[in-house]
């Protein structure tokens, strides 16, 4: 048992929902389809970790800089959301009716089944099967049985390697130059530690678009590199000791041991002036999700 992540949703949501993920990967088919707090239909897959946490979290598997980001940029018109490391295409459904046009890239060959499947259901998705990063080349992709692709061979990962294929690598910034891509309002990136590469191959359209992004990095890199484009840095953090209470924070420098998941990067001429907010939750039900979705007045659709 997870210790922390227990105390983050809840030892009670923990639990209930812990079984009936375990009673779907036994008994179930290979797939069942769950509603997300957007109102739009996510497919959960057996094999896919990531959708469990999913529905563990209750579309909260980002501690709620999901709706931060969400709230960024609703004052904004409808542009182009680039999600980056979509896997099998969670944040891609999340956001869908907040932009007109979503574009994802994913190296896995395992995850393509599912975004077929939402580029069927969705006409303003798709999809690209590559890496993405600071430069353009053709690189190794080794492919996981959990859905994730390296472009190196992580040996300590707990599933076996299924394939290795050559795939492209591109950047964001050649991407949207060859595609004629514009008005580009929002980025999540989560690419399991290449993340400052790929914002180093986005420049030109950070520059020129001014999107929102939301990125798996905390690091001092990211706070000097948003501080050059003149955005605002927002993140919900934590303890380990109290993972189920948050914090909403301003980011100005970066502090070392800081416990954070995402950061959601602002240009200052579209943030709101969040001000530092505590969010208090408890072990038996984990997060205050309710207060958070009220806080940025989040409705359902």
């Amino acid at each position: 048992m997870n210790i922390i992540f227990g105390k983050q949703i809840g030892f009670i949501n923990y639990f209930y929902r812990g079984t009936i993920i375990k009673i779907f990967k036994n008994f179930f088919k290979k797939s069942i389809s769950y509603n997300t707090s957007t109102n739009n239909t996510y497919n959960i897959y057996k094999w896919d970790l990531s959708g469990h946490e999913v529905y563990m979290t209750q579309c909260f598997s980002d501690w709620g800089n999901e709706y931060l980001f969400l709230d960024s940029i609703k004052k904004r018109d409808k542009g182009i959301f680039l999600d980056i490391g979509c896997h099998t295409g969670f944040f891609s459904v999340l956001f869908n009716n907040y932009f007109n046009n979503t574009i994802g890239f994913e190296p896995s060959k395992k995850c393509l089944g599912a975004l077929e499947i939402i580029k069927k259901k969705f006409n303003n998705f798709e999809y690209y099967n590559c890496f993405v990063g600071r430069d353009e080349c053709s690189v190794d992709s080794y492919d996981y049985s959990s859905g994730y692709a390296f472009s190196i061979n992580e040996k300590n990962m707990h599933h076996k390697i299924i394939s290795k294929n050559e795939i492209k690598k591109i950047t964001i910034d050649k991407f949207c130059e060859n595609n004629q891509i514009k008005k580009i309002t929002g980025i999540k990136i989560d690419v399991d530690g290449i993340d400052f590469d790929v914002l180093k191959g986005a420049e030109k359209i950070i520059k020129k678009d001014r999107p929102s992004v939301v990125i798996e990095l905390y690091s001092k890199e990211l706070i000097n590199f948003f501080s050059n484009y003149n955005y605002n840095m927002f993140t919900f953090s934590s303890t380990k000791q109290k993972p189920y209470n948050l914090k909403l924070e301003k980011l100005d420098s970066f502090i070392n041991n800081k416990w954070v998941k995402m950061v959601c990067c602002i240009p200052k001429e579209y943030s709101n002036d969040y001000k530092e907010e505590f969010f208090k939750g408890n072990s038996f039900f984990g997060i205050n999700k309710k207060k958070i979705l009220n806080y940025f007045n989040f409705t359902y659709f």
